[in-house]
């Protein structure tokens, strides 16, 4: 059993969604993605009028989900890309050239022939697996260069952490623990160095203050005074991102 409801974001756009009631259902859950929009799961027995107002409560949720599924919409609407030939690093300033090599097996690999140049190599007939192997050839080459950019970056700021951790996320540029591990995204690398140092100037800065409170932009502004410029520019830096270097998956939230 399904019904429907709008809810109005702090922007003033204006979002239908599905409240759909499950009785293995325990609380309020919010799922997002890119093809159907928003869908709530609800308790059996939660008056509509309730389910409404949790939803409303997660406004600003909502509102930053969507404009990260607009920044990536092109991934549903768009035939996915096929693999690339070439492809630049700008944080790196480097260019890439990319070359296939059919082999035996049915795995494929991606490794640095040269510089300047990676060879994928195996069952290169498979495009998603040629792009899964670049993937991991990306997430491998930023462990090699983010670290040592992060390291520079601490010593200059008399920040500290206590270790750094490369993934290929989905959705978030970076982390810190409350213990000072850092998290970084491999797709940094696609973005150009003016960025990439914001982010990690950002999570540096999460080691002194872990929310977004005054205190914390302050520390960052006193070591990125362009912070708040760059920090509007890091909304449309997905757009950055090769369509091949990322995945789109649900976005989920309980109430």
């Amino acid at each position: 059993m399904s019904r429907h409801a709008h809810i109005e974001l702090p922007d003033g756009r204006q979002l239908d969604y599905e409240i759909r009631l499950s009785s293995k259902a325990r609380s309020l859950r919010l799922k997002m993605t890119a093809r159907e929009g928003l869908t709530v799961i609800a308790p059996k027995g939660l008056d509509e009028r309730q389910v409404v107002e949790l939803v409303s409560g997660k406004r600003d949720w909502i509102a930053a989900k969507l404009d990260q599924f607009e920044e990536v919409r092109h991934l549903l609407v768009e035939k996915m890309s096929a693999r690339p030939e070439a492809f630049d690093l700008p944080a790196l300033a480097e260019s890439w050239r990319v070359e296939y090599r059919t082999t035996k097996g049915k795995t494929v690999g991606a490794r640095t022939d040269q510089q300047g140049r990676i060879q994928v190599y195996g069952a290169v007939t498979d495009d998603e697996r040629c792009k899964a192997a670049l993937r991991r050839w990306l997430a491998r080459h930023a462990k090699e260069t983010l670290p040592p950019w992060l390291e520079s970056l601490a010593v200059e700021s008399g920040l500290r952490f206590s270790r750094v951790i490369i993934k290929n996320q989905r959705t978030r540029w970076g982390s810190c623990s409350a213990d000072g591990v850092i998290s970084l995204n491999a797709k940094l690398l696609f973005l150009p160095p003016k960025l990439v140092r914001y982010v990690l100037m950002h999570e540096l800065c999460h080691t002194l203050e872990r929310n977004h409170t005054s205190r914390f932009w302050t520390h960052l502004r006193q070591f990125e005074p362009q912070s708040d410029l760059l920090h509007g520019q890091m909304r449309d830096a997905w757009k950055q991102v090769p369509v091949w270097a990322h995945m789109v998956q649900a976005a989920r939230e309980s109430v």
